[in-house]
């Protein structure tokens, strides 16, 4: 007992319920990288503790209730600034059926394969171009809230089709087309942009845009720079810019699990 305070069994409660709330902010802070946020936030929640314990030990309302505003607008900011992250995590919960076109496993390696060819055949004349795209593959399932910012295609995935699509003169070319299996299922999409301060400056927001989905999901991007040519792949929220055609054709073949062709045969 502390100056006729007792201490209780919801008292336990609600001390575990902070930690719980503070477990919960470090492993969504880490996994955004943001570490001033989390340091941040950490300070704000247990100085609202502290004010807690002091306003039941000592009676301080008005210190308890300041708290309670600086929590409250903390809270809210944080729901603007990560909004996105909170609409991926409530789709997750949410999911209904794949919208998201044929399963992969219904196609055969040879059908993978061609519209392989034809993503990188569109992306070494876009490169050559200085066109600038942002194409993403989804190994799996698309995200409802991705594929309603853009327009539905459902067209098969062939050279021609995507470069008309990133052509200049396309009202659509500054948005990000999605390709699950070999169908091109949306175009003009808008992608999360990312918030790792790792990324350099000298990057645009396409780019940002190419490595934010892929760090919300098992997506792959490849980002073609308007200004160089540069072909980039982002994958798990990493960057790998000066990517070859072989080198692309590699990473394509792994990410969609597609099987290499025998390349001699026994006779």
């Amino acid at each position: 007992m502390l100056a006729g305070y007792t201490f209780e069994t919801k008292n336990i409660i609600e001390i575990v319920a902070a930690f719980a709330v503070w477990a919960l902010l470090c492993a969504f802070f880490v996994r955004k990288k943001s570490f001033k946020m989390l340091l941040l936030f950490s300070a704000v929640l247990f100085l609202y503790v502290g004010i807690d314990i002091l306003d039941k030990l000592f009676g301080v309302p008005l210190a308890k209730d300041m708290a309670l505003l600086v929590s409250i607008f903390m809270i809210v900011a944080m729901v603007i600034v990560y909004q996105t992250d909170f609409k991926v995590l409530f789709f997750d919960l949410a999911k209904g059926p794949d919208r998201s076109g044929v399963p992969d496993d219904t196609l055969s390696d040879e059908e993978m394969r061609l519209s392989v060819d034809e993503i990188i055949k569109a992306c070494q004349t876009m490169s050559k171009a200085r066109t600038g795209a942002l194409i993403v593959l989804a190994p799996t399932s698309v995200p409802a809230h991705i594929l309603e910012t853009g327009i539905n295609l459902g067209a098969l995935v062939s050279s021609p089709v995507l470069e008309s699509i990133f052509n200049n003169r396309s009202p659509i070319h500054d948005g990000a087309v999605i390709i699950k299996g070999n169908r091109i299922l949306a175009a003009g999409c808008f992608l999360p942009l990312s918030e790792t301060q790792s990324v350099s400056k000298t990057l645009g927001t396409r780019h940002r845009a190419g490595i934010g989905i892929t760090e919300e999901s098992d997506m792959l991007t490849i980002i073609i720079s308007e200004e160089t040519g540069i072909i980039s792949v982002a994958q798990r929220g990493e960057l790998h810019r000066y990517v070859t055609p072989d080198r692309l054709r590699d990473i394509l073949h792994k990410t969609l699990r597609i099987s290499q062709l025998t390349k001699h045969r026994s006779l």
